[in-house]
């Protein structure tokens, strides 16, 4: 019976227990979990470009046969060595009693990979393995700032870049929730910015930055000075373009936070928000001065951190539970432009 918790998963994959000859990869970030796959299927012995070692199944195909699985993992290698059996797709229930002939008699020489979606503990799937002596269920969730962190650093050890402070804290908010996909587009900025040695704002907003930038600005803005509409309106259209829950929430974090310190120093030193503005950093953009000026006019410093309080409260929830992460988001949202509304009031 092994168990793995989420964050001993890079470690297990570093030494992999060469007893568990049934390897689970589950979680709702798909890029994560075919990329952890993928790193362990380079570990395993077979070679994977060659289709007399490695074979891959489609979770549906397999589940129709259930002897499919079992007869391909203690299959003989046409030219030796170790064998790989790799299941990826959409993971039909009755997966699990496809994979049961391989757990009750486990291959010596072969691997089997299944890459799954988000399923739930009581999932027999995910409980057999669970359960099974040779065989080991990695769960893969991500705490999403953290894992864009670690991906930004390997990218830039890799390409011998440094990156500017201001430039990775807004290319962390830019990507998004797909493992592979955000290590694409740190990839395609490492690539643009070789010949200069070191990552600026510039570089990042040039090669990642897009509309979905300006869309959460618009958000974030809309939400901290009360316009409701308009934070609904763009809020929605981001949610439909693909955007991740969690960069609206960080984007929201970020900018109270910057709300928060400028307060601060009005309140302490007396300086007017307008030219308070000027010696933030990371620099704001001209086209939010007046929408960041008039949000400074209607918080304080204990409805700021009220505000921080309960966006913290939404990012935790949001990732316990995913399935209600836009309408916990949408909720705090509107409920900070209400506060923002009356107070301006």
């Amino acid at each position: 019976m092994a168990q793995v918790k989420n964050h001993e998963v890079d470690r297990y994959l570093k030494q992999p227990n060469l007893a568990h000859r049934v390897c689970l990869f589950y979680g709702p970030d798909a890029g994560l979990v075919s990329e952890r796959a993928t790193a362990l299927a380079k570990q395993c012995g077979a070679d994977i470009d060659d289709p007399f070692s490695t074979i891959v199944l489609d979770a549906d195909d397999a589940a129709a046969d259930p002897q499919r699985i079992a007869d391909e993992a203690h299959t003989v290698s046409m030219f030796g060595g170790n064998r790989l059996v790799h299941i990826k797709g959409s993971t039909q229930k009755n997966l699990a009693n496809a994979i049961q002939p391989v757990l009750d008699q486990p291959p010596t020489d072969s691997l089997v990979i299944i890459e799954a979606g988000d399923l739930k503990k009581s999932s027999p799937l995910r409980s057999r393995i669970e359960n099974a002596p040779s065989a080991v269920a990695l769960p893969c969730y991500q705490d999403q700032v953290q894992a864009l962190r670690i991906v930004i650093d390997q990218e830039l050890g890799d390409s011998g870049l440094t990156i500017d402070p201001d430039a990775r804290q807004a290319l962390t908010g830019l990507l998004g929730d797909n493992r592979m996909a955000s290590r694409g587009e740190v990839q395609k900025l490492c690539l643009y910015a070789a010949e200069a040695g070191t990552i600026t704002l510039d570089d990042v907003n040039q090669i990642v930055g897009d509309a979905s930038v300006l869309a959460l600005d618009a958000v974030v803005d809309a939400a901290s000075t009360g316009d409701i509409a308009l934070m609904e309106h763009t809020f929605k259209r981001l949610i439909a373009r693909g955007t991740a829950v969690f960069q609206v929430v960080n984007a929201m974090q970020r900018h109270f936070q910057m709300l928060h310190l400028a307060r601060s120093r009005m309140d302490s030193g007396g300086q007017a928000a307008s030219s308070l503005i000027n010696t933030m950093r990371p620099p704001i953009n001209f086209q939010r001065k007046d929408k960041v000026t008039s949000a400074l006019s209607i918080w304080r410093l204990a409805a700021l951190e009220r505000g921080l309080q309960r966006l913290e409260t939404v990012s935790l929830e949001t990732r316990k539970n995913s399935a209600l992460a836009v309408p916990l988001t949408s909720t705090a949202l509107l409920a900070i432009a209400i506060e923002a509304r009356q107070s301006r009031r």
